[in-house]
């Protein structure tokens, strides 16, 4: 059962980076006793939330038990203000659970009691840009920006920062690992970039045990392009052969990839047995059926233009047993560079021959029709 909540002090004015200490106490009784219990997030309860008012802004920090016993004790915990805290905040949220695993979550009733009011001035703020922008492939990307004050525009020079990649800037505890120039400017550049969260921040003591809390801090994904290569391990086929389509996609970010075939003057979407390997790896599998020239690509798919990854073009020839594709054929595989019907070439040492042929025989037979004449009987009138 929840007694009480108090906040202590209920208001403090905090400056630049520094820090201010606040309390809050909850008092709780149970007739099994409130346990300390682990949440699926790895979070612990029992937990207290505050919010700003008037927005969706949230913080909060685990307790512990200060005084008194689990059936009837308090728990509390010290929160380090910092100035960009400015505003009022009130608990929002308690959560707890006892021996029998019943479980309090709760709003308690606003009061007095229960309102911290922060006074926060020459407040800190940072600017970050991620380069280049896209960045292509695995290449290198540089972190850069400038941490300063609001309201002078004065860098923070020499300060400890934290800079962090995917969940390390939402999960553990981050100890600063890296220092502003004295204009406030840091960068940082990593060898192979990727698509994942990009963070930077000052770091303030956590009041959780499975996640950082900070002064200020800002975060962003890059815009990636990636590289993708394809080839494949038959370009000349009969119908109905597998072709096997393999290939790198950089960064490995487990992308949504997909093949396509020119029809025509577009490229379509086609169906294909994809599997996806280790470090971008991946191989399609497909079964032409009808001769012709085919031409595909993978593609990673993205809603920005400037960042879907294409891959060179895979031009596999199909054609049944002593006959040559169609440059354009195989069931809408287009006509690129040229038509053509499918027959059988003419190539040119043949034609002499051909040609020299079709002579003599012309030769022959006027001769015969000649000789022909000649022996014709000539008719009398009594049919001798």
């Amino acid at each position: 059962m929840l007694v009480d909540v108090t906040v202590s002090p209920d208001a403090v004015s905090v400056s630049g980076v520094d820090l201010v200490p606040v309390t809050v106490t909850v008092h709780l009784t149970d007739d099994t006793g409130v346990v300390e219990a682990s949440e699926m997030d790895g979070g612990s309860l029992p937990y207290v939330g505050l919010r700003l008012v008037g927005t969706d802004r949230t913080d909060g920090a685990e307790l512990s038990l200060t005084a008194g016993t689990p059936q009837d004790g308090t728990w509390s915990a010290t929160i380090h203000v910092p100035s960009t805290w400015n505003g009022t905040w009130e608990v929002h949220r308690l959560v707890a659970t006892d021996a029998a695993w019943n479980r309090l979550d709760v709003d308690p009733p606003a009061s007095a009691d229960t309102r911290l009011e922060v006074t926060g001035t020459h407040r800190p703020a940072v600017t970050m840009r991620l380069t280049p922008n896209p960045l292509v492939g695995d290449g290198p990307l540089t972190v850069a920006g400038r941490f300063y004050y609001e309201d002078t525009g004065e860098g923070i020079g020499n300060q400890p920062i934290f800079f962090g990649t995917d969940n390390l800037c939402v999960e553990y505890h981050s100890e600063p690992n890296g220092t502003t120039k004295a204009d406030g400017t840091f960068s940082r550049t990593y060898p192979k970039g990727d698509s994942y969260l990009k963070c930077v921040g000052i770091t303030r003591p956590s009041n959780s045990r499975v996640a950082p809390s900070y002064i200020v801090v800002t975060a962003d994904h890059p815009r990636v392009k990636p590289t993708v290569t394809a080839k494949a391990n038959r370009t000349t086929v009969t119908p109905g052969t597998t072709v096997t389509i393999t290939g790198v996609v950089k960064p490995d970010a487990g992308w949504n990839i997909e093949l396509q075939q020119l029809q025509g003057r577009t490229w379509r979407k086609v169906a294909g047995d994809l599997t996806s390997g280790d470090r971008g790896a991946y191989r399609i599998t497909i079964t032409p059926k009808t001769p012709g020239t085919l031409r595909y690509r993978v593609v990673v798919p993205s809603e920005d233009p400037a960042t879907v990854g294409v891959s060179e073009v895979v031009t596999v020839r199909v054609s049944t047993p002593g006959s040559e594709p169609s440059p354009g054929g195989g069931g809408g595989g287009g006509t690129v560079g040229g038509g053509g019907t499918g027959g059988l070439p003419i190539t040119g040492p043949a034609t002499a021959p051909l040609v020299t042929g079709g002579v003599a025989l012309l030769i022959v037979g006027a001769g015969l029709m000649l000789l022909a004449r000649r022996r014709r009987p000539i008719s009398t009138p009594d049919g001798r």
